[in-house]
């Protein structure tokens, strides 16, 4: 049997905690991969992995092989790219965890994606909070912020500015705020997942001016927060890349973009492989090219700065 195949298996099997979605994931049976999973521990005369009615978990020497496997599968991973191999034709399932407003985003540009990538497939994991990019055994995640975890790589790889937006039926009840002081005279909808403060952000010519707002509405969920003023609730600071489908229809209308509202950056976290499997390039640079070069979420000067961003990091993960 080929060995790297049946290493392959092993890594992946080690990551996803589950021998049916390895196979879903390679196309194959369950049993095939547990029957790989067992002649590559007969070869090494050591059990990789315990096996229980309720989970899998990795064994001591399981640990210590796994690192040896990902470190075959990225060098032959690397030879295969160089020659242009697997760079014509990625294959196989990105398992990537992603911020709610992101994920919205992204599902939209599948298409596309696919279009581009037929042999790829996506399990797309989309929560407001943190991910456990190793524990979760996800080959990606997008973040707002960086990892403090010494087995992840973190790469800044843009920014999403923000805007403030509101229904037009809200503005027509309740007229429109000319600066951001104006915030304090209406009803804001409130963001109150933790670590998100009530307090936003805009630059104005005189440096950076602070607004707590305040309202009858408040939610932990960035997709309610997106919902919620469209319903004529009152004033939210959003994400562009989750307003662009309303901002264009006509849905929510943009206010106090002359004091640019904060942006956040955006990082990818890996693992900390030496060598970026090509399914998990290909997605990752789609990602990046396409949020920085989307004209309601940038301006010009950010887009041009955005691609000379991306050309970057081609480099930087290699």
């Amino acid at each position: 049997m080929d060995q790297l195949t049946l290493l392959r298996s092993f890594v992946r099997v080690a990551e996803r905690g589950s021998f049916s979605a390895v196979a879903r994931e390679f196309h194959t049976s369950q049993p095939v991969i547990s029957r790989q999973i067992a002649a590559l521990e007969d070869r090494l005369g050591v059990r990789l992995i315990q096996r229980t009615t309720r989970r899998l978990s990795l064994t001591e020497d399981g640990h210590v092989f796994l690192d040896h496997a990902r470190a075959v599968i990225e060098a032959m991973e690397a030879a295969e790219e160089s020659v242009g191999r697997t760079r014509q034709s990625p294959s196989g399932e990105v398992r990537v965890g992603v911020p709610t407003a992101v994920g919205m985003y992204l599902a939209a540009r599948l298409p596309e994606f696919f279009a581009r990538f037929p042999d790829l497939s996506i399990d797309l994991k989309m929560r407001d909070g943190p991910f456990a990019l190793i524990e979760e055994g996800l080959d990606l995640a997008i973040s707002i912020t960086e990892s403090t975890h010494a087995s992840v790589i973190t790469r800044r790889i843009g920014s999403a500015r923000s805007v403030v937006v509101a229904a037009p039926s809200y503005l027509a009840e309740h007229g429109v705020p000319a600066t951001p002081d104006d915030l304090l005279d209406h009803e804001c909808i409130v963001y109150t997942r933790p670590g998100i403060e009530r307090n936003w952000r805009f630059m104005t010519p005189s440096g950076e001016k602070v607004i707590t707002v305040h309202g009858k509405f408040h939610a932990d969920s960035s997709e309610a927060v997106r919902r919620a003023p469209r319903a004529g609730l009152g004033i939210a600071m959003l994400p562009r890349l989750s307003t662009a489908d309303d901002l264009s229809k006509g849905r929510l209308t943009p206010l106090l973009e002359a004091f640019a509202p904060a942006s956040v950056g955006l990082y990818a976290l890996l693992p900390s492989r030496r060598h970026v499997p090509p399914r998990t390039r290909a997605l990752l640079d789609f990602l990046v090219r396409d949020i920085e070069e989307a004209p309601l979420l940038q301006t010009n000067a950010e887009t041009a700065d955005g691609v000379a961003l991306a050309e970057a990091q081609a480099s930087a993960f290699d």
